[in-house]
């Protein structure tokens, strides 16, 4: 099925929310347009997000980690984005007990740490957009010093300061958590939604976990070793 881009905008508008796939937070939803075609629309989505998981798609093993390959963004003239992408079966579960699945998950972090960079910042580029960066005015990094100032100017602590510049600067999903990743039998997991991804200390990673665990009170996809941070 073939669907032009008023089309597209036009079952979108229509949709109900018992038509929906799933509604994600930050102004999100995402609707099932033909057996292979899933949009996700609106004001939260954005050109960036789209080169993030297009890159995602590219560059990661796929029989490690399923990424929705990307068919097409734009926006309506309201500023709504739509991300136009692969339907990808599979179900999301409230935690993880099963050795496997915690095996598959471990595999999927190793193969992101493999991902470096010699700049940081966001994977599809624009503002760092996470929670670790706070909800409004997303920054810009390009080096790794403008992190560290960026952090050190928030620090709550007098006189304490942060350093990255021993951190290799690996790619970091930083929304890694259920309901962003799809499990269907004899498939790899499926991760979703790659807004926040980007190139940080691999830490940001499991910062991004105790602060969603914090706010949404609810448990993380597993526990991250932390290494050790100069202070």
């Amino acid at each position: 099925m073939t669907l032009s881009q008023d089309e597209i905008i036009d079952r979108c508008g229509k949709a109900k929310p018992q038509d929906l796939v799933a509604h994600i937070p930050y102004g999100k939803s995402i609707l099932k347009l033909s057996d292979g075609i899933a949009v996700e629309f609106g004001y939260g989505v954005t050109e960036y997000e789209a080169h993030g998981q297009d890159k995602a798609y590219q560059i990661l093993d796929h029989d490690i980690v399923r990424v929705p390959k990307v068919y097409d963004f734009f926006q309506d003239g309201q500023g709504r984005g739509y991300l136009a992408m692969d339907f990808m079966e599979g179900q999301t579960q409230d935690s993880y007990k099963d050795h496997s699945q915690l095996k598959a998950l471990f595999r999927i972090l190793d193969h992101f740490a493999i991902q470096t960079s010699e700049k940081p910042g966001s994977f599809g580029g624009g503002p760092s957009r996470a929670l670790l960066f706070g909800e409004s005015d997303p920054p810009t990094f390009d080096t790794i010093d403008k992190i560290e100032r960026w952090y050190n100017m928030r620090h709550l602590v007098p006189g304490a300061t942060l350093s990255f510049q021993k951190s290799e600067l690996v790619l970091c999903h930083l929304d890694l958590f259920p309901r962003n990743i799809l499990w269907h039998p004899d498939q790899p997991p499926c991760v979703l939604d790659w807004s926040s991804a980007g190139y940080y200390p691999r830490i940001f990673e499991a910062c991004s976990q105790l602060i969603r665990e914090r706010l949404e009170q609810s448990g993380g996809v597993l526990q991250i070793p932390i290494p050790e941070c100069e202070s």
